[in-house]
Parts: C-alpha cells; sequence; structure tokens
C-alpha cells in the first residue's frame, strides 16, 4: 500500500499558515519515505487558499521522488488544452511524477464564477477528460463538442504518462472511475462498510470493461493525526478540526449551522487514523484488507500550526509506513 499525504492549502484568520509551509512538509515526507504529495482545489474562499497547479509546480521543484497529483481538480472550469499544457509541464518540471486527480464539483458558487451552470457539470467533466488524455497521449486533436472544438491542436512536449484519477460516491461515478480513468478517488466520508461495497462496484465495473485491476487503483483519502496516545491526537487537532468542519457548514456540505458544530468522535472513528503509532497501522490494516492501494492522509486542518504537523507526519513516516514494507 501506498501512502501519500492530502495537503492542507487553507489559510485561516490570525494563522500563521503560508503556502511555503507546504514546501517544508513535502521536504519532510520525502525525507521519511511518502510516496505522494496531493492539493486539492477551492475557489472564493474568503481567507484564502493555495491554488493547485502552482503549488505542485513549486513542489516539483523541491522534491525528487514524491508522485505530485490533485485530489481533486474540476476540469469543468478550465479550457481543456490550457490544462493539459499545464499539467504537462508540471509533469516535466518533476521528471514524470504528475498525477491528475478530477471530480465533477458541488459548490454552486465555485461553479458559477467560472460562468458554468451547475446542469452542465458532468457533460463538461466527461468532455474535458476526454480532451485531457487525449491531449497528454501526444495526439494531434480535431474536435467538435458541445463545450469545445479543436482543429489538430496538440501538447508539446507531451508527456510519457499522466494518470487519470477520477473521485465520486454514487456507483454511476465509481463506474465512470474505472471505464475512464486509472484509479477512483474514494469518498472521505465513506464509512468501512460502504468502502467494502464501493471496491466492489468498482472491480466489477473494471471485469465489466475488461480491464486489469492490478493497473488500476484504489485511492482513499482519511484525515489522521500520530501522537502518544488516541487522547493526545484529540486534543491537538481538535480546535483545528472544528475549524474545517464549520467551513464545511458554512459551504452547505453538511446540515448544520457553522456555530453548532461539534466533532463527534464516536461517529468519525472509522473514518479517522488517530492515535498511537500502533493504533495507526491496525487502522490501516482495515483499509489493505478492503482492497485499497493508496491512502491520502490529512494531518493538518485549518488554522493548525506547522510544528505539530511536522512532528506528525515524520513519526508516520517513521514509525507506521515500515510496517507496510
Amino acid at each position: 500500500m501506498k501512502f501519500g499525504v492530502f495537503l492542507n492549502q487553507y489559510y485561516t484568520e490570525n494563522d500563521a499558515f503560508d503556502a511555503t509551509d507546504l514546501i517544508e512538509q513535502a521536504e519532510l515526507m520525502e525525507s521519511v519515505g511518502f510516496d505522494s504529495a496531493t492539493l486539492g482545489e477551492r475557489h472564493v474562499h474568503e481567507e484564502g487558499f493555495v491554488e493547485p497547479l502552482t503549488g505542485l509546480a513549486a513542489l516539483a521543484a523541491r522534491t525528487d521522488s514524491l508522485e505530485l497529483g490533485t485530489a481533486a481538480m474540476l476540469p469543468a472550469l478550465y479550457e481543456p488544452l490550457h490544462l493539459a499544457e499545464t499539467v504537462a509541464t508540471i509533469d516535466r518540471l518533476s521528471g514524470g511524477r504528475a498525477a491528475f486527480g478530477a471530480a465533477l464539483g458541488y459548490r454552486e458558487r465555485e461553479l458559477a464564477a467560472f460562468g458554468v451552470e451547475m446542469d452542465e457539470r458532468v457533460g463538461r467533466f466527461l468532455e474535458s477528460v476526454e480532451l485531457l488524455k487525449r491531449f497528454w497521449a501526444g495526439e494531434e486533436v480535431t474536435h467538435d463538442g458541445d463545450f469545445w472544438n479543436y482543429d489538430e491542436a496538440f501538447v508539446s512536449p507531451a508527456p510519457d504518462d499522466v494518470p487519470v484519477w477520477i473521485g465520486g460516491h454514487a456507483d454511476v461515478a465509481i463506474k465512470r472511475a474505472a471505464y475512464r480513468g486509472d484509479a477512483w478517488i474514494a469518498s472521505a466520508s465513506s464509512t468501512t462498510e460502504d468502502l467494502r461495497e464501493q471496491i466492489g462496484t468498482y472491480e466489477d465495473a473494471l471485469d465489466e470493461f475488461g480491464m486489469d485491476r492490478a493497473d488500476n487503483d484504489v485511492v482513499l483519502m482519511r484525515d489522521c493525526f500520530v501522537a502518544d496516545s488516541v487522547e493526545e491526537a484529540r486534543k491537538t487537532i481538535e480546535p483545528y478540526l472544528l475549524n474545517l468542519y464549520k467551513l464545511y457548514a458554512r459551504w452547505g456540505q453538511t446540515y448544520m449551522d457553522e456555530h453548532e458544530v461539534e466533532v463527534d468522535y464516536d461517529e468519525l472513528a472509522e473514518k479517522f487514523v488517530i492515535g498511537s503509532p500502533e493504533e495507526c497501522v491496525d487502522q490501516l490494516r482495515t483499509y489493505e484488507e478492503l482492497g485499497v492501494d493508496h491512502v491520502l492522509v490529512r494531518c493538518q486542518f485549518p488554522g493548525q500550526p506547522q510544528e505539530p504537523t511536522l512532528e506528525c507526519l515524520e513519526r508516520f513516516g517513521n514509525e507506521v509506513i515500515p510496517s507496510f514494507h
């Protein structure tokens, strides 16, 4: 099983976070054995948010082995040729380490800012992913589509290979990932039982489409913190975890008002990897047994200082990852 980090990109009011913190984290991650670093996408966030492709380009210049991916971007928002060129350049800068994770997007305000209607999401997503794969394969693309048109367009130099990861929770989205991608990004909100059923759906779809499971990964994001105990881990991250849930409530991702948000650890227990290194290993074994190939841990939450984040990453690399090698 591979291990990566879903890096924090949120600025929050009165905290000391800066985009350059990600460089320090990535350099440490590489030194302690992580396989990947990923960035997500968000727009019109009042306090600020690190743009993912610029961030990955910076990480490409400061690392040597980490796979650098998006988990996930919203291709519906972009002109595909320009997006393909940008990702191809990151792949070149990193020596072939780029991966592209894609999702539909759910926040109407973000889509509207780019002139995209909610009911256009699926069509734009499907057309864009098809075009991106053709550009990255080095094709000369002539295309007359619903949203974009090209006459003998191409990307040069084309990357050697940019794997496409596709996120989704519903069965149709999981099947879409099997048919159109190289990996499926499981929802961070999925329970263990959800994952068991969803991985079954993914594997059945791969069989249906005549694809080899060994060539198609299951990628899972989990919130994580490694400390001496569960109690110490909770004490360290709880104020910052609350910040994240308040942001989710503000964006309408939860049914709660941001002033009523609480952390319910009983409800979240099986969606967390938290506690001592030994406890974290036990929790990760469950995902390995289910068939997860690549775990992305999120160890820093909005407002959380850099020092405890670095300590967690170091402990995860030195005391958790070796148990899986």
